[in-house]
């Protein structure tokens, strides 16, 4: 065989191992985009629940506030009663946490 026709081909195989080098490559990261895909999937449904959750919260801490209003209301009736109940007599108003008044 001639030298040229060996050269050929030993090129030829160098250059068709670095082609399955290649395929090898593109798979595994075929591989690790499919698994990254799968993570972000995961991701997304994760933030979902979340923000459901936080949604409830939103809603739960409306509810809260609604009946410490109620229960405001009724405070400041009983000292509306009280105050008419007693009437010239002094009746001193309670503070609230923190210091303020309402």
């Amino acid at each position: 065989m001639p030298i040229e026709k060996l050269l050929l081909e030993k090129s030829a195989d160098a250059l068709l191992e670095k082609a399955d080098n290649c395929f090898d490559l593109a798979t595994t990261q075929h591989d690790m985009a499919e698994q990254q895909h799968e993570i972000a999937t995961r991701q997304q449904e994760n933030a979902k629940l979340q923000q459901d959750i936080a949604a409830r919260q939103h809603t739960d801490a409306d509810k809260l506030s609604a009946k410490a209003d109620k229960l405001d209301a009724i405070g400041n009736g009983l000292v509306a009663d009280a105050i008419e109940i007693k009437g010239e007599t002094p009746v001193v108003e309670r503070r609230r946490p923190g210091g303020a008044r309402r």
